[in-house]
């Protein structure tokens, strides 16, 4: 029954991440395809804020995690690391399903390469310096075009990936921060 909570409780948790990371996914898609400066500031003071969020959820879960255990047992901290990168794994499944059903279901991934060259352009064309750096868009473009269109499970797996590594980063500092030795000799709270 405890590992059916554990597994239960970590996928709830894990998706409760992914739902933020999904979300800010489809915004940052949005604020990119729209070639509006604007939005491209928003958009960076929201991956802040997601960033943010993201560790603190992780920490907040992971401090819960550790707290079911006792002080004689402790909290090491592979089982705080563990824990993270479950709670990623979890978070990147989510991320990487919303990721392949908007850029190939929703979107189509030739109508995304095309918005997306439009949007730079326009971004672009915007700057002063513009007219110096057409040689290398035209090359950066003709690159994208020519490279083939990764597979749903490509852009699925891409955001497992990505989901994990950055779970993997934080985790470093969050097992860190919870972890603690087994209280050998507990005081006894006097009656």
């Amino acid at each position: 029954m405890e590992q059916k909570t554990f597994w239960s409780t970590a996928a709830t948790q894990g998706g409760v991440i992914g739902l933020v990371l999904a979300a800010s996914m489809w915004f940052e898609t949005y604020a990119s395809l729209s070639g509006r400066t604007g939005l491209m500031g928003l958009m960076l003071v929201e991956w802040i804020a997601v960033v943010i969020l993201h560790y603190w959820l992780l920490n907040r879960y992971t401090k819960q995690y550790a707290a079911q255990f006792p002080a004689e047992e402790g909290f090491p901290f592979f089982r705080g690391y563990g824990y993270v990168l479950i709670l990623s794994a979890f978070a990147g499944v989510i991320l990487g399903l919303a990721q392949a059903v908007y850029l190939h279901g929703v979107m189509g991934y030739g109508a995304y390469l095309e918005q997306y060259a439009a949007s730079l352009k326009q971004l672009l064309s915007q700057s002063p310096a513009s007219s110096q750096m057409e040689p290398m868009l035209k090359q950066m473009f003709a690159q994208l075009e020519a490279a083939p269109v990764p597979s749903v499970l490509q852009t699925a797996w891409n955001g497992v990936t990505g989901s994990i590594l950055f779970g993997g980063l934080f985790g470093l500092i969050i097992a860190g921060v919870h972890s603690r030795r087994p209280e050998l000799f507990t005081p006894k709270s006097e009656e």
